[in-house]
């Protein structure tokens, strides 16, 4: 019985039983029972309904928030000067190395790898670098011409050198998917290597990189059930993503989601879908009921939002995917990348 009726029906039952068992006097007296028990239906099914319907909890509750790392120990003299190609591998490398490490990305944040002009002063970071830091995986092709130019003698390490990768498709990307970090068990293995890279040329340091690189591991240990935990509160039929360009792999294959399509049929945002992949997306779409569209940050979200109003669906255009985002965003950091994320992700599909 629906609970409209089911108020009806009870109002108009316990009205008519004070009038006939107890006479008319007791209707009067009976009126603040009847007030009672409407209370306690309007309050009290409300919260059961919101405790037993899956999802029904905050989703940035179940997310813990970083914690602060041990301090470390301070480098004598200037700070071990660190240059990366990504603004992801620069706050993985302050993660382990704390005061003891000056770090630059050559890619600002919300920029996208795949369309990326190196600026000429890149160079002079690279030439002044005690270590540098490279994705791999054909993702951060750009930084060969540089590391060529600025003639650097600073060791260079490929941060996902050993991991095992998605396939895929695209011939620029022959290695594998190179979005590694969408799986934070690979970003963990991606710690054990730039421990290993700042203590070969720091080694007074190695300490402080083995306690913070132990402590950020346990963190994104914890961040990783948490996101497990948070996609399980969408239901098993809204588990599909859309998304701009195909950047959500591993996030899909480790937290159990489908991907059922993308906007940009390609590992590289710089692709473009032609008439019948929008088609048959937007044929896609409409078949498996998808919930949402994600767009990203770094790119434009003209086309997604275009198909999301086609198929009359939810547009989601702030996702964090190649790129940190600025300071204050939320996203600023790896942790907050994934969390941010999950949190967008979540509340659009459940």
């Amino acid at each position: 019985m629906r609970g409209g009726h089911r108020l009806a029906w009870l109002w108009r039952s316990v009205h008519r039983g004070g009038a006939e068992e107890r006479g008319t006097r007791h209707t009067v007296i009976g009126a603040p029972i009847v007030m009672v028990v409407l209370t306690s239906l309007l309050v009290a099914p409300m919260a059961t309904a919101q405790d037993a319907t899956p999802g029904s909890a905050d989703v940035a509750s179940l997310l813990p928030v970083a914690e602060p790392l041990p301090p470390g120990q301070p480098r004598d003299g200037e700070s071990l000067r660190v240059a990366t190609s990504t603004g992801i591998l620069a706050d993985l490398v302050r993660q382990i190395g704390g005061e003891r490490v000056e770090v630059r990305s050559m890619l600002p944040a919300n920029a996208d790898p795949h369309d990326f002009d190196a600026k000429p002063e890149d160079l002079v970071e690279l030439t002044d670098a005690d270590l540098i830091v490279r994705h791999g995986l054909g993702l951060d092709t750009w930084a060969d011409g540089l590391l060529d130019n600025a003639g650097a003698t600073a060791p260079v390490v490929v941060a996902t050198e050993g991991l095992q990768t998605l396939a895929s498709d695209d011939d620029e990307f022959a290695t594998g998917d190179p979005h590694v970090w969408f799986d934070p068990t690979n970003v963990e293995t991606m710690i054990e290597t730039l421990k290993a890279a700042l203590t070969a040329v720091d080694p007074d340091g190695a300490s402080t990189y083995t306690a913070r690189g132990d402590a950020y591991r346990g963190q994104l240990r914890t961040l990783d059930q948490a996101i497990v935990q948070a996609v399980a509160t969408i239901p098993d039929d809204r588990r599909k993503l859309v998304t701009n360009h195909d950047a959500l792999g591993y996030y899909a294959h480790r937290y159990g989601l489908t991907i059922v399509g993308t906007v940009i049929p390609s590992l590289d945002t710089r692709a473009e879908p032609g008439a019948a992949d929008i088609a048959e997306l937007l044929a896609t779409i409409e078949r498996e009921q998808v919930p949402a569209i994600f767009a990203e940050s770094t790119t434009s979200p003209d086309l997604a939002n275009q198909l999301a109003d086609e198929a009359g669906v939810t547009i989601v255009d702030n996702l964090y995917t190649d790129s940190l985002g600025d300071a204050g965003s939320g996203a600023d950091t790896y942790h907050g990348l994934m969390r941010t994320d999950t949190i967008l992700i979540v509340e659009a599909l459940r």
